[in-house]
């Protein structure tokens, strides 16, 4: 009974493995999806292209913005030709002077003294000078009447020649006793503004070494010093036109081009172009950052 079982379930399966490879439809797995195109990266803009797109760069590409810093046309330290005691200091950080202003008076007593001791000695050499020239001719006299030896009037001779000599040095002494008279007075050699102020009243004013006293800028013309790469060496030149832009003020001027220093940075491979900028109403500073252009 077991084995007629057996051989149904056997006779069974296979004819349902036959009626399936007959004309039926065999069971496949789905097909995969069709693979979505890979997104391709956008390319990487290059390092220093300006955002924005092709546009943007082309109209950025050559824009030959050179910068720089303003500084002053002139700046001097001003130390004393004189020493001495300071009596007065006449200006104060900020102030603007005009050339030739006093800007420290040294104490006057001790160079009025120096220039009496000098006018006293000058005077004593003048004495001296007339007696030995009165001397001389009387000796030339009687040289004359063979009255005295040769020897003799060259010996009045070498006395009143070192008169002559002791008035002429006499004379100098006065001369630089008034000059540290005038010294006293330490004036601005040009027109400009007091940016420091080294020394006050009752401290000593030294020649060596030379004591700072003040600090003077000229800011009626300001120089504006420019980085300039190498490839820029053709048209950078002297008396080329540049429009200057101050991003801190909004300011723009035209101005030229008055110095190039034709030496290149080792480091930055630049050179720099000095540009003389007006500035009658001080509106600019020394150090105001600046961005130039060739002006077309």
């Amino acid at each position: 009974m077991r084995t007629i079982r057996w051989r149904s379930c056997t006779l069974a399966l296979t004819l349902t493995v036959v009626g399936c490879g007959k004309g039926g439809s065999v069971a496949r797995l789905p097909e995969a999806q069709a693979a979505a195109p890979t997104p391709q990266a956008a390319p990487t803009p290059r390092a220093g292209a300006p955002a924005g797109g092709d546009e943007a760069a082309s109209a950025n590409s050559g824009a030959g913005v050179m910068t720089g810093a303003t500084e002053a046309h002139r700046r001097s330290t001003i130390t004393p030709r004189a020493a001495g005691s300071v009596a007065r200091v006449h200006v104060r950080e900020g102030d603007v002077v005009r050339a030739g202003q006093a800007l420290v008076t040294l104490d006057e007593e001790d160079f009025a003294l120096r220039l009496r001791q000098a006018e006293a000695g000058q005077q004593a050499a003048r004495v001296q000078l007339e007696a030995a020239r009165l001397d001389w001719e009387r000796t030339r006299s009687l040289l004359a009447d063979h009255s005295v030896p040769q020897s003799q009037f060259e010996a009045i001779d070498a006395r009143f020649q070192t008169a002559k000599a002791a008035a002429a040095q006499a004379d100098v002494l006065v001369d630089v006793a008034r000059k540290a008279m005038r010294d006293s007075v330490v004036r601005a050699p040009f027109a400009g503004v007091v940016t420091r102020k080294y020394i006050s009243e009752g401290e000593y004013a030294a020649v060596v070494p030379a004591t700072q006293l003040v600090t003077i800028e000229e800011i009626d013309v300001l120089d504006l010093r420019l980085h300039v790469p190498a490839s820029e060496g053709a048209r950078v030149v002297v008396g080329v036109e540049v429009v200057v832009r101050f991003p801190a003020t909004g300011a723009e001027v035209r101005a030229k081009v008055a110095r190039v220093v034709p030496v290149l940075d080792p480091r930055t491979r630049t050179f720099a172009a000095i540009v003389e900028i007006p500035n009658a109403d001080h509106v600019l500073r020394s150090g105001l950052f600046g961005e130039a252009r060739l002006a077309k």
